[in-house]
C-alpha cells in the first residue's frame, strides 16, 4: 500500500499540462505577431532614409572623383532597370546601384544622363523625381558649381 502511494506521489508532482503549453503559446503568438506588423512602417521609412544617404553619397564620390582625376565622370539613370549607373571618361563603370524595393523612378523625368566635369560642376540641371509609396523624393541638380540636394513632399 505504501509503495502505491508513493507511486501516486510521483505521478503527481505540480507541471503544466499540455492545453496550458498550448494557451501559453498562442498568447505569444498574438503579441509577436503584433509587433511583427507594428514594426513594417518603420522598416519602410527606414530604407527610404537609407536610399537618400545612399544617393547622397553616391554622388559626393561621384563628384569628388571627376574633380580629383581631372576628368569628366557620367551619370546615367536607367528607369526600366530602376538603378543608376556612374560612368569614368573611359566608360568605365565605378558605380552600379539598384533602387531598393519599394522605390522606383517617375515617370516625369526628363533628367537621363548628368556629367560631372572635371571642375566638379554638372553639364545639366534640374529635377529627378523618385516615388517611394505615397511619397515623392526630388533630386535636384542646380546651376553652377555642381551642387544638388534631395527632399521628400
Amino acid at each position: 500500500m505504501t509503495q502505491l502511494r508513493q507511486s501516486k506521489a510521483v505521478w503527481h508532482q505540480g507541471g503544466y499540462t499540455f492545453i496550458e503549453m498550448l494557451l501559453v503559446i498562442l498568447i505569444l503568438t498574438v503579441l509577436l505577431s503584433f509587433a511583427a506588423f507594428s514594426t513594417a512602417p518603420l522598416k519602410e521609412h527606414t530604407g527610404k532614409k537609407f536610399f537618400i544617404s545612399q544617393l547622397q553619397s553616391d554622388l559626393y564620390l561621384i563628384q569628388s572623383q571627376s574633380f580629383f582625376s581631372q576628368s569628366s565622370m557620367t551619370l546615367l539613370f536607367y528607369p526600366d532597370a530602376n538603378k543608376y549607373v556612374a560612368k569614368d571618361y573611359y566608360g568605365n563603370t565605378m558605380i552600379t546601384r539598384a533602387l531598393p524595393p519599394g522605390i522606383k523612378f517617375s515617370k516625369s523625368n526628363n533628367l537621363n544622363e548628368i556629367i560631372f566635369t572635371a571642375s566638379g560642376n554638372t553639364n545639366r540641371f534640374g529635377p529627378v523625381y523618385f516615388n517611394s509609396g505615397s511619397t515623392t523624393i526630388k533630386l535636384s541638380f542646380q546651376i553652377g558649381q555642381g551642387r544638388f540636394y534631395v527632399q521628400e513632399f
